[in-house]
């Protein structure tokens, strides 16, 4: 198979599962919750990490799945990385269907022990990339990279503007000489 096959067909299973996932949490919690009259906030407690430990078994069988395929190594490469690009987004779906029962219902979500962990867990991964994109030495490197590559860049090209005023009185001078 193709690389692009692959990244396409893992692409989709990923949008598949996001949605099965989200479906099924807001059924089963809509109905648990208003139907059958049970508190939320234990409904989420229970769900949720269920929810997570389901997707990333998914997850992992689909990226296992792939490098235990014929598959070349960039495709094996790119599928695990797009894993870990994706677990986070995959990992939102039962929340916000959490979320939109909350909503509905009227309750505050955030007393839920499970909702809380999953939101402190994602700050404690995101905070630490964001700090280092936005304030580390690295960042600082590129930007100046950045102003250097520009400056060249609106050098050449005032140059060249500056070359297509000047060039007709040139050639009109050496005509007249």
């Amino acid at each position: 198979m193709r690389t692009g096959h692959i990244l396409k067909t893992r692409l989709s299973e990923y949008g598949a599962l996001w949605l099965a996932c989200f479906v099924l949490v807001l059924a089963g919690v809509g109905f648990v919750t208003f139907a059958l009259g049970r508190d939320l906030i234990t409904v989420a407690d229970m769900v949720l990490p269920i929810s997570f430990m389901i997707l990333g078994l998914a997850v992992a069988v689909g990226v296992g799945i792939t490098v235990a395929s014929p598959a070349s190594l960039i495709a094996k490469c790119l599928v695990t990385l797009l894993a870990l690009l994706l677990i986070l987004p995959l990992l939102w779906s039962p929340v916000v269907a959490v979320l939109i029962i909350a909503a509905i219902s009227q309750v505050p979500i955030e007393y839920s022990e499970a909702y809380a962990q999953f939101r402190i867990s994602v700050s404690h991964l995101i905070y630490p990339v964001v700090a280092m994109l936005v304030e580390g030495p690295l960042v600082a490197a590129v930007w100046n990279a950045f102003q250097i590559v520009a400056s060249i860049v609106g050098f050449v090209a005032s140059a060249l503007q500056v070359w297509r005023v000047v060039k007709p009185w040139l050639a009109r001078s050496a005509e007249a000489a």
